[in-house]
């Protein structure tokens, strides 16, 4: 009966438009190999990126047909095949895997864990700010653009005005004041009345530091010699249409000097890409970078001071941060690899010091372990970095969800599978890293527990645990507060935290004038590799990389969809190529595909809502097996 199967599964495969899938296929892995093992970052290129894609269904198909003649081969007892597995698995080897280009594990599975679920609303710390423990978030999806054009930071696929409006909300709801003049002065004000200068506003000629995160500003390739201040790609950086929102408020509201303002990363370069947009506009500004190696670009300069961290280590601050007299910290909504981590305000001072940082990640991996001392603890408590820091702004335009650097679209509410559109202002660093994780704890993957720990220890330091200035004054009060929202209540009430009466964040959330009721198909997401409904990364040289060019199944899989901000659903309708192959009448509400195929497929997801099919979705899926 199986070898009767395997004969029909032999037969659709040989009907099914001839020999173009065997040609496409072989002709995909050829190029591929031709094309990017001289020289491997070509791996990155577009056409590069649909042919493996291709060449990894060709590929993936030949392994099951190989998996299954040897396993018929195992039972007829036949010694003279009995080679032939391990033929296949060099064979499979020799395809799929280049010591150069394509690194072990290369369709590999995810190493999260969604186990844990953090306890809502309860704070511990001390809120801080003019309104303390206060978070604005501004949703607005008209920030980018739903469909990108060419990578994301591009012109077209970014709204500055939209941006601008969002700032000059944003800075008012923080404040409580009625102008961005005097959202400025209050901060101002607020400042350097707690420092010990008095109550006043900006003086002119007083310096400000802006600390963005780079993190993938650099090009790792020893077989070609590549300028990587001219590299790019589609990894998630500072948005420099953001970092501009912030310079037109600072010179055009607040009338700082642009030569009095530095926009720095000391251990990554700014390249080409985000200085040439940013800097178009304002040129007179400093750009401080690890190098220093183009044009405009200055190389961060050691200064007398320094951090002394809790595990011994020793790291020298630039000038530029040590002659500011405020410092306004830009985090990205992002995760990190190390563990399942996350990159917020804490770790986005990791890039301003000088030193390298590798050998801070042992401190840092054993800080993500609760009830440990913690290095983003270090940072924000010292006087030169946490302790000048006038205003903490999270970049939520493009958020990431797997890695630091793959931009992902999001499901939840209100976003409804598009870019998150956010940004995020506080005083408090603690509060808005607070909020910041909620979010991408809610969309999933979970963070790790202890990927919170910085926040756990900042808000409650360990007593004589801290001394990031070496002067024998250890960290004894509260950094900011910290705690969890309540997922039952609606996300843009202030009360999904405890909020100022109970000494918690207190939310101010906008943008619900643009929301939406959309159906969302979760799976397969864009972009995606999925293998048997299985979704996975693959590892190109040494970076794993988790957004396809296109989005591919491979064998059978379940589409599942969601209706955002809907009580009631009637049922869903599944359609491939317009034909209709299921209605679900339940929650959830998914379907299984398991047609073979070895092409193109639009899948449309419509729901009806009280009796009236208005609510559709589609997606283009290319399907082996």
């Amino acid at each position: 009966m199986k070898l009767i199967c395997k004969k029909r599964l032999f037969e659709k495969i040989k009907n099914f438009k001839g020999f173009w899938f065997h040609i496409v296929g072989i002709a995909c892995l050829i190029w591929f190999i031709i094309r990017v093992f001289p020289a491997p970052h070509r791996y990155q290129y577009p056409c590069q990126q649909i042919s493996i894609s291709i060449a990894l269904g060709y590929i993936t198909f030949w392994s099951i047909i190989f998996y299954g003649i040897t396993t018929w081969l195992k039972k007829v007892k036949t010694k003279t095949f009995a080679v032939l597995p391990s033929f296949a698995v060099v064979f499979i080897l020799v395809f799929s895997v280049s010591g150069m280009v394509i690194g072990s594990n290369f369709i590999s599975e995810k190493s999260y864990s969604n186990s844990w679920n953090p306890l809502f609303k309860d704070p511990m710390g001390t809120p801080m700010g003019i309104n303390p423990g206060r978070v604005v978030w501004i949703w607005n999806p008209d920030a980018t653009e739903k469909d990108l054009t060419g990578y994301w930071w591009k012109e077209e696929n970014n709204n500055q005005n939209v941006l601008d409006d969002m700032y000059s909300n944003g800075l008012k709801d923080l404040t409580e004041e009625e102008s961005d003049e005097d959202a400025w002065d209050s901060l101002f004000i607020d400042f350097n009345s707690k420092h010990g200068y008095g109550e006043i506003g900006y003086s002119f000629g007083e310096k400000i530091a802006i600390k963005i995160n780079l993190n993938n500003a650099y090009v790792w390739d020893p077989f070609n010699n590549i300028d990587d201040y001219e590299h790019e790609d589609n990894e998630r950086d500072a948005s420099p249409y953001v970092v501009i929102s912030l310079l037109n408020q600072l010179v055009n509201t607040v009338e700082v000097n642009q030569d009095d303002i530095t926009i720095y990363d000391s251990s990554r370069i700014i390249s080409n890409w985000f200085y040439d947009i940013v800097s178009s506009i304002y040129p007179e500004v400093h750009y401080i970078d690890a190098e220093g190696g183009k044009t405009g670009r200055e190389k961060a300069e050691l200064s007398n001071d320094g951090i002394y961290f809790s595990d011994g280590l020793f790291k020298t601050l630039p000038k530029c941060v040590v002659e500011a007299k405020y410092l306004i910290n830009m985090p990205l909504l992002k995760k990190h690899i190390i563990q399942n981590g996350v990159t917020f305000s804490g770790k986005n001072l990791f890039g301003t010091f000088i030193e390298s940082v590798s050998d801070l990640h042992p401190y840092h991996e054993s800080g993500l372990i609760l009830g440990n001392p913690t290095p983003q603890t270090d940072l924000l408590a010292h006087e030169q970095l946490g302790g000048k820091t006038l205003l903490y702004i999270g970049d939520g335009t493009f958020g990431t969800l797997l890695d630091h650097c793959t931009i992902c679209k999001f499901n939840m509410f209100p976003f409804n599978d598009d870019w998150t559109n956010s940004l995020f202002f506080s005083q408090d660093p603690i509060a808005i890293d607070s909020v910041m994780f909620d979010f991408l704890n809610f969309e999933g993957p979970k963070p790790i527990e202890g990927s919170q720990n910085y926040l756990h220890q900042s808000a409650e330091p360990i007593l004589n645990q801290y001394d990031p200035e070496n002067d024998g004054e250890y960290l004894s009060k509260s950094l900011g507060v910290h705690e969890h929202w309540d997922t039952s209540i609606y996300i843009f009430s202030s009360d999904r935290y405890s909020g100022l009466e109970n000494n918690g964040i207190d939310l101010i959330a906008k943008g619900q004038e643009f929301i939406t009721s959309s159906v969302v198909i979760t799976q397969p997401a864009e972009h995606k590799l999925y293998v048997n409904g299985v979704e996975r990364s693959i590892k190109i040289s040494w970076k794993p990389t988790y957004s396809f060019p296109i989005t591919l199944v491979i064998g059978n899989i379940t589409i599942k969809a969601i209706v955002n901000n809907i009580a009631e659903i009637d049922y869903m309708k599944f359609f491939i190529d317009g034909e209709l192959k299921y209605v679900d009448e339940d929650l959830p509400f998914e379907w299984d595909w398991l047609d073979i195929s070895f092409s193109k497929h639009k899948i449309k997801v419509l729901a009806s809502v009280n009796g009236e099919e208005n609510l559709y979705t589609e997606r283009i899926v290319w399907k082996f097996l």
